[in-house]
């Protein structure tokens, strides 16, 4: 019933438009007008083949109550079925033009709403290429400056745990001079890969530059985020990299804790002493407030 109910509901014009001529046709001339009910009714549906249906019926059933009932035939004389015929013939045609405009307006309406939408996406994508490393897929250096104002300045409204970590791959330079620029390119992939990987939604992970990246860390206490930076470096150490003869690298962090009014350039400025400090030490750990956790592991890949 769902399915043909705009036929039924066009039907039922008909019939009301009937009940009026049979009523009062008698009594007064030109009830024939309507019959533009269901025509007008079907028009609301901007249906070509309901409003074909809706001609076909209105055509047929009137010529065959014509024929048939004589109440009707004594009320038509010839021209009013002149009347009749060009009346619902010249509606049908005006109706198919109206729908035919309709359609092209519709289509007009969904061509701007298409390229509206097409420019929204573009805009986005420009928006999105714009915050993220084309290498690494990790945020780059301006998206991480923007979250470090953010949640610097969210730490002391509502003293918010954070603390900001930097990573640097150790002895980079001699993975690019033994194994090429595009080997590099690789672990600065993987490595990226396991940082997203490691850190949870609220963390943020991005490119500072070169083979260093950096982490902001929120939610965590000072120990719960030396030991996640402890955990990354150790899956990094034994990661196996086949384009490196199945060798592994190392990385070398440096990790500060913020403090209310402490400021993001002091806060970077103490996790990067924190890293040249693992750095001289011997590289491959973890440096932070808490002191360093030096591996036993050697180093794998050696500068030529």
């Amino acid at each position: 019933m769902k399915q043909y109910f705009d036929f039924v509901l066009i039907t039922m014009g008909y019939v009301f438009a009937l009940v009026i001529m049979f009523a009062f046709g008698k009594d007064i001339q030109g009830l024939y007008m309507s019959l533009e009910i269901p025509i007008i009714v079907s028009l609301f549906y901007f249906s070509k083949r309901r409003l074909l249906f809706v001609m076909l019926l209105t055509l047929g059933s009137y010529f065959a109550l014509l024929a048939c009932v004589d109440t009707l035939r004594d009320q038509v004389n010839r021209y009013d079925l002149i009347a009749v015929t060009g009346m619902i013939i010249g509606s049908g045609v005006i109706g198919l033009a109206i729908l035919k405009r309709g359609n092209e307006l519709q289509q007009s309406l969904e061509r701007a709403v298409s390229s509206e939408i097409d420019a929204f996406v573009d805009s986005v994508a420009t928006q999105n290429a714009s915050k993220y490393d084309h290498l690494t897929n990790l945020y780059n250096h301006i998206t991480y400056q923007e979250y470090l104002t953010a949640l610097t300045g969210q730490h002391d409204a509502y003293d918010m745990p954070l603390q900001l970590a930097a990573l640097d791959i150790d002895n980079f330079k001699g993975i690019n001079d033994r194994f090429g620029h595009h080997v590099g390119d690789i672990v600065l992939q993987e490595t990226a890969l396991l940082l997203k990987s490691s850190i949870s939604s609220e963390d943020v992970a991005a490119r500072y530059g070169g083979e260093e990246f950096v982490l902001l860390l929120t939610g965590k206490t000072i120990k719960q985020s030396h030991e996640l930076l402890e955990q990354i470096r150790e899956r990094l150490a034994s990661t196996v990299f086949p384009e490196l003869d199945h060798q592994s690298v190392t990385i070398s962090i440096g990790m500060a804790d913020y403090t209310k009014g402490l400021g993001k350039e002091t806060l970077f400025k103490q996790a990067d002493g924190y890293l040249y400090e693992a750095k001289r030490a011997g590289k491959n750990q973890v440096v932070s407030p808490l002191g360093r956790r030096v591996s036993s592991a050697p180093e794998i890949i050696q500068c030529s």
